[in-house]
């Protein structure tokens, strides 16, 4: 019998060897374990399957043995039920689709996650129910008018949005009892105005949706103003029997509803009829007459913003609050609590640019979309998206707004089974808020383990398989009482264990070693527990197989190899311990080690904060320890290039400061293009400060190279200087005026030979202004010769 169990164990190591290679299946040690441990795992309950791993992948089952009927595996599916591609409204018979697939079937593997792409696309001229809930007290009288003169153009506006449009109305004032009105104005409420008007009431439906815009028009001028007490009205009464009531108003499914709630005060919310002595909750039922009006105003409570929120949801219906300047930031408050279904749009005084308000508030609605499920709390979805390509990679958001009619948007879903269901099949409804598209998942929920078989104690091979001291029940052995262990081969008095666990349990560490955890697996999961005692895989090594193989790079003659890890011998060190422990490698050319800044690892610099270089020589701004270093010897080069000194002490200067080995030097003209550039200011003899640049290369100790960079640093010669500016001066003036001479000779020129060109051309004129000085008289002809006087 130890023979056989031996071999037994040597055959289980020899092929769990093959199996260890990053094998997540392969030390689960029941179905339900090794299921849920990855989706490739699979369990085999075959009696005459002879590994002890019954927790592998199919193939490997199939491999070493197992019965293909015998192997229980994860079988995640999906199957696309129905997928009509989307498109848009066409007529009452063909309506418009705008969610692809429609029905989709998923089984779900615990811990696995299903991967759905959802296609939405808004549909063109797609049906619009839209249902004006309008506020018709006191002040909102000129408002009413205003609509009945929109009417003509409301309908060009909602044609411009959809053809297929349908329009409602309605109105709501407040709860006709004290303290919302007076007693004595409750026949007339606007007697106080000196005027009348509509005794109060709480709301009233004038017009079920339809399509005739004239209907809509009459309907709006037919309705009648009321008034109330404070500037509080019961819009959320009304607004909640809009919704509750959809045979009454008319709501289609197929259609977006949307609902206009016009008004210029603020709204009573729930608990407020308590002031009027109304306690019972509203019920969120439908209380309209045949008249339309509501019966529970004076019965029931006024609802709450939770309440609305949740039909709103629930029928898919958005809302537009049109409302003045006064209170809009309190509307606007509200939409935030429900803003996927809700926008708040500012109302002129007299409700002049209502329709531009529908029209906005419906483009809005268009242009986001958002979905939501009604999931399980044992089933866990996530929707990813770029919107279209709003953005370069999916983004964990259910929404996606700026979506224009026609765009198409994908979502990603990814569902996930987090836990034990509680019915096999589910069915999951992925919803638009404002619209009735739905994709449908039916979810099948692939059941536990089916390892209940009968237990056989007398069969042959499954006793044989557990040392003939137990029995076979789902692919483990059973042991009868005094023995233990995987095949049963413990005898309890030997190890001092009576169970499986309590046998294991001698193949952990106790808890006094540093390696104690809690729920430390067995061996370390790097071996077999045999009887108590630890059989290692390869490469494992310990009582309890907890250390792994050192390194192949851990050499033996540098270090020990003490449970994986490389202790270094005496004048080694590194992880590796190929380091030897020589500072020479970080010993800079002045001597220091880093040069004072760092710490020398594996003949390495390993520099302080803020320092940086081969040794650590560059500090934060202009700090260079080795130009420094290199100062003396470049300046002492340079004056002896320029001839300003012998530099006598060259080989003092310029060598190493620990192996006193000269620096190879050059020079050039050029400009020294490095990342490291030193500055040395020397005085010449002329008194004069000059700036070279030099830099550096040290390969170590022993190797230092200097690249000098020679400039020009001579005096100016004045005389020479100012008799060039002079001369250039005198030649340029010169130059100049014969240029200036030049232009003027020419121009007279021109002048005078323009001058001669009119006289030419000119003719003499006798100027009008001029007299002759000269007079002379005529004697008339008649008068010649005869007497002038007429009497002689």
């Amino acid at each position: 019998m130890f023979l056989l169990n031996f071999f037994m164990v040597l055959l289980v190591l020899l092929k769990s060897n093959k199996l260890m290679s990053d094998n997540p299946c392969i030390f689960e040690d029941t179905c339900e374990r090794c299921l849920r441990a990855d989706i490739s795992c699979a369990w085999c309950t075959d009696k005459l399957y002879e590994m002890r791993y019954r927790c592998l992948n199919h193939s490997q089952l199939l491999e070493f043995g197992c019965h293909p009927d015998h192997i229980y595996e994860n079988e995640p599916k999906l199957h696309i039920l129905e997928n009509s591609d989307v498109h848009d409204y066409v007529s009452a018979n063909s309506q418009a689709i705008q969610v692809q697939p429609q029905r989709v079937y998923l089984k779900l593997v615990k811990s696995h996650t299903q991967r759905l792409k959802l296609t939405y696309r808004p549909a063109r001229n797609n049906p619009l129910d839209l249902y004006v809930l309008m506020d018709l007290t006191w002040t909102m009288r000129d408002d009413r008018e205003t609509l009945v003169q929109l009417g003509a153009d409301l309908a060009t506006t909602l044609s411009n949005l959809t053809s297929n449009y349908r329009l409602g109305f309605g109105s709501f004032a407040d709860k006709p009892e004290m303290p919302m009105i007076m007693p004595e104005l409750r026949e007339n409420p606007c007697a106080a105005e000196h005027d009348i008007c509509e005794p109060t009431y709480g709301y009233r439906h004038h017009l079920s949706l339809t399509e005739n815009i004239q209907a809509f028009v009459r309907s709006v001028e037919a309705s009648k103003v009321t008034g109330n007490l404070d500037n509080l009205e019961g819009g959320l009464d009304a607004l909640m029997q809009v919704l509750v009531c959809s045979q009454e108003i008319g709501w289609k499914d197929q259609a977006r509803k949307v609902i206009i709630l016009v008004t210029d005060g603020f709204m009573h919310f729930a608990g407020d009829g308590l002031l009027a002595g109304i306690t019972q909750r509203n019920d969120k039922k439908c209380h309209l007459n045949e008249q339309g009006e509501y019966l529970g105003s004076l019965q029931y409570d006024y609802p709450s913003l939770e309440e609305i929120y949740r039909e709103l949801l629930k029928r898919k219906i958005s809302v537009i609050f049109a409302v003045t300047e006064k209170v809009i930031t309190t509307y606007r408050e509200i939409s935030n609590l429900m803003k996927e279904i809700s926008n708040v749009e500012l109302l002129k005084a007299d409700s002049s640019n209502i329709l531009e308000l529908i029209k906005k508030g419906y483009g809005r609605f268009i242009k986001r979309t958002q979905f939501s499920d009604n999931s399980p709390d044992f089933i866990k979805v996530d929707y990813e998206t770029d919107c279209g390509g709003q953005f370069e990679s999916l983004r964990k958001r259910n929404y996606c707004n700026d979506v224009r009619l026609g765009d198409t948007v994908e979502f990603y879903i990814n569902i996930t089974l987090t836990g034990p269901p509680k019915n096999g099949v589910e069915k999951i409804r992925v919803e638009e808020s404002t619209l009735s598209e739905v994709m449908e998942i039916e979810v099948e929920i692939q059941k536990p383990c089916p390892c209940e078989e009968v237990a056989e104690p007398n069969h042959e091979y499954g006793r044989f398989q557990c040392s003939d001291n137990g029995y076979l029940q789902c692919g483990m052995c059973q042991c009868e009482a005094g023995w233990t262990g995987t095949f049963c081969n413990c005898p309890t008095d030997l190890v001092n264990a009576t169970t499986q666990e309590a046998i294991e349990n001698l193949c952990r560490p106790p808890s006094n070693s540093k390696f104690f955890e809690d729920n430390y697996p067995v061996c370390s999961n790097h071996g077999e527990c045999d009887c108590g005692l630890c059989y290692c895989f390869a490469d494992f090594d310990g009582k309890y197989c907890e250390c792994p193989a050192c390194d192949i790079e851990c050499d033996p003659q540098r270090a020990d190899c003490i449970c994986g890890e490389c202790v270094c011998k005496y004048g080694w060190s590194g992880n590796h311990c190929n380091c030897e422990d020589s500072s020479d490698g970080c010993i800079a050319p002045n001597g220091e080690i880093c040069s004072g800044s760092g710490s020398c690892q594996c003949g390495n610099c390993l520099c302080d904060a803020s320092y940086r270089g081969r040794f650590c020589e560059i500090g934060s701004g202009s700090e260079n320890k080795l130009c420094a270093f290199y100062e003396p010897c470049v300046s002492c080069l340079i004056e002896q290039k320029t001839g300003v000194n012998t530099c006598e002490n060259f080989d003092e200067v310029c060598s190493s400061a620990e192996r006193h080995e000269r620096f190879t030097t050059s020079f050039i003209t050029e400009e020294i293009n490095a990342d490291i550039r030193c500055l040395v200011r020397l005085t010449n003899p002329h008194g004069m400060k000059c700036d070279y640049y030099f830099t550096y290369q040290s390969l170590g100790p022993a190797e230092n190279y200097l690249l000098i960079q020679l400039t020009n640093c001579e005096p100016i010669n004045l005389a020479s200087v100012i008799t060039f500016i002079s001369l250039t001066t005198f030649i340029l003036g010169f130059f100049v005026i014969l240029f200036i001479w030049f232009c003027v000779r020419i121009k007279d020129a021109r002048e005078y030979a323009r001058f001669e060109d009119e006289q030419n051309k000119s003719v003499l004129m006798e100027s009008p202004l001029y007299k002759d000085p000269v007079r002379r008289y005529e004697v008339p002809k008649e008068l010649n010769g005869k007497p002038t006087n007429p009497f002689l």
